[in-house]
């Protein structure tokens, strides 16, 4: 089975590597960069911030959409947060609506419909999409780690077909709530900015995870503000994620948030050199949660960030 994965970066390579196991699949990387694909043809090698990954033997990269999606079975959506509606409309010219679409994309648009899962549906046409999520590093993925993923859709034969590409090493729990598991997946890297912030004023665990049992409290009431029904979305890809996310002292978002504590200064370096999903989030959710002052620990995060 052929299966496309969009996207070069690091989480990008670990999904495209796991579903590279099993030997009947042909995955193939579609990425805008000349380099990582010359790269991957000339020395056989994937590299991700300043490192490299073996490309396995049923691996390929390539530049041309058209190449990338011609006799694909299944769609990984894996770009970063900017590049999400630029990388639909390229997909829109070649793209099938019987082909299943998962994204693992985090992020908002910063206008109706906001959502990643509900925009593809529209601009695609399809029904056939899930969002997934879950308390997982790439480079854990990459060395085989046992996790648990979230899968979100409406479509349970969607599921089933996550559920038979992948490892059984995957544990895979599926949710009808897309928005939820969307929404978490923004906060979550949001609240690891927070949780850096915290850490450079009382640098202890305790002060993390109290902090981070505090951030899932707030998710829970800006579900019942955005989305207007209860849920108290205990997945692995809303509570796991948000006490991984938040306790990776080597993230971006953490890094940067410590950095805001710090000098105001280094923090804008740091965000001039690196993708922090998290400052992205908060720009998008702008729109989205109009009233931040009605949760404290988002508000304070976005003023921090914001104010001169």
């Amino acid at each position: 089975m052929k299966i496309t994965c969009f996207g070069s970066g690091v989480f990008s390579l670990a999904i495209a590597n796991l579903l590279s196991k099993n030997k009947n699949h042909q995955i193939t990387i579609w990425t805008p960069d000349e380099t990582f694909e010359k790269k991957a043809h000339q020395e056989n090698k994937l590299y991700f911030d300043g490192k490299n990954l073996e490309k396995p033997k049923n691996v390929f990269v390539t530049t041309n959409i058209e190449e990338a999606l011609k006799d694909t079975k299944a769609i990984f959506l894996l770009v970063a947060s900017p590049y999400i509606k630029d990388t639909i409309l390229q997909i829109k010219k070649y793209y099938k609506s019987s082909i299943p679409i998962f994204i693992g994309s985090k992020g908002l648009l910063d206008e109706k419909p906001y959502f990643y899962s509900k925009y593809i549906k529209n601009a695609l046409n399809t029904h056939k999409t899930a969002f997934f999520a879950g308390p997982n590093l790439a480079a854990d993925l990459i060395l085989g780690a046992e996790v648990f993923i979230t899968v979100a859709t409406k479509e349970k034969s969607v599921f089933d077909l996550f559920v038979s590409l992948v490892p059984k090493r995957i544990h895979l729990e599926r949710t009808k709530e897309e928005r939820a598991l969307e929404l978490g997946s923004v906060l979550k890297n949001i609240y690891a900015i927070g949780a850096g912030m915290a850490y450079a004023k009382s640098p202890f665990s305790s002060t993390i995870f109290s902090y981070l049992t505090e951030c899932y409290k707030e998710y829970i009431q800006i579900l019942y503000y955005v989305l207007d029904y209860p849920s108290e979305n205990i997945y692995a890809g809303t509570l796991g994620d948000f006490f991984l996310t938040g306790s990776s002292m080597s993230s971006r978002n953490f890094s940067y948030g410590r950095l805001l504590i710090k000098t105001k200064k280094e923090a804008s370096i740091f965000l001039k050199q690196n993708t922090v999903e998290g400052y992205i989030g908060l720009k998008s959710i702008n729109s989205l949660i109009k009233k931040k002052e009605k949760f404290p620990l988002l508000y304070s995060i976005y003023k921090q960030t914001y104010e001169k």
